[in-house]
């Protein structure tokens, strides 16, 4: 099942990928094509690679010497372990959604999703926190779709968990991100706030047609806002298809015992940075 589905023109492309870590294979020859305008989970349990993989697919990790290969938007990433030499260019294309937030908790909501704009704008005015009107209102805008616009101007360690993944996800839309990476974004989330962020996630995807990747515990969030699912188990892909064949039974076959870590979920905890947070250094690399 690791065989990669053909795509034309696919928004992200691996091949062969592998990375070692003291002796252990954290990802085991994934390949894998995922179309532009998909949203597709990534489900898998505890250490099965998930985090890994999104993070070979920005080139913030890099894998093992060798063939494998990471295409993102038509542009290459990373290749036999070798990072591509234009790869600012191509990360300011995706956003990064980390399931801590990493917003700065001192600074206003407004300025944590102006930060999206970091790829774009010149780095004197960056570094002075100098935005135009336009992309002020751009970021209002971005905090209007995701439903907090009332917390602009409201410092960010004051929101809740899943108000500040929401604005995670505004300031994707200020990045115009037309890949967005989502790592885990719901698992230190109640379930109320859980569904408010995979149905922003899944509306940005319908109305934008931006592809959307997210990793995930909870099949059943899975199946409900992400039509294709790829399973990862031991860094290796054991599945990937629709979702809604992802039955209880079909999950015992994959997963043994932890099938039942992906039916529950697991809750993690969250926290704030008070330093500049890596999305904010993913997005200056650009």
């Amino acid at each position: 099942m690791n065989a990669a589905i053909p795509v034309v023109n696919p928004a992200i492309k691996v091949r062969g990928l592998s990375k070692t870590f003291k002796g252990c294979k954290a990802l085991e020859t994934v390949s894998l094509d995922i179309a532009r305008g998909e949203m597709v989970a990534l489900i898998g349990a505890s250490g099965s690679g998930k985090s890994t993989l999104l993070r070979h697919l920005t080139g913030l990790a890099l894998g093992d010497e060798g063939d494998g290969q990471v295409e993102m938007l038509g542009v290459g990433v990373q290749s036999g372990g070798r990072l591509a030499g234009d790869v600012r260019r191509t990360r300011a294309r995706i956003g990064f959604v980390f399931q801590q937030f990493n917003l700065v908790g001192r600074l206003s909501v407004m300025t944590n999703v102006l930060t999206g704009s970091l790829g774009r704008v010149p780095l004197w005015r960056s570094l002075t926190g100098r935005f135009t009107l336009a992309e002020r209102r751009q970021a209002l805008a971005a905090l209007e779709r995701v439903g907090i616009a009332d917390k602009a101007w409201v410092r960010a360690s004051a929101l809740s968990g899943g108000q500040q993944q929401r604005a995670a996800i505004a300031r994707t839309l200020v990045q115009q991100a037309e890949v967005i990476l989502a790592d885990e974004p719901i698992a230190s989330l109640d379930p109320v706030s859980s569904r408010r962020v995979m149905e922003t996630l899944a509306r940005i995807n319908a109305e934008d047609g931006v592809t959307v990747v997210v990793s995930l515990h909870q099949v059943d969030f899975a199946i409900r806002y992400c039509p294709r699912t790829i399973a990862l188990k031991a860094g290796e892909v054991i599945y990937d298809g629709p979702s809604a064949a992802l039955t209880p039974a079909l999950l015992r076959d994959l997963y043994g015992s932890q099938a039942e870590e992906l039916e529950h979920g697991v809750q993690g905890s969250a926290s704030f940075v008070t330093g500049p947070a890596p999305e904010l250094a993913f997005a200056a690399q650009a």
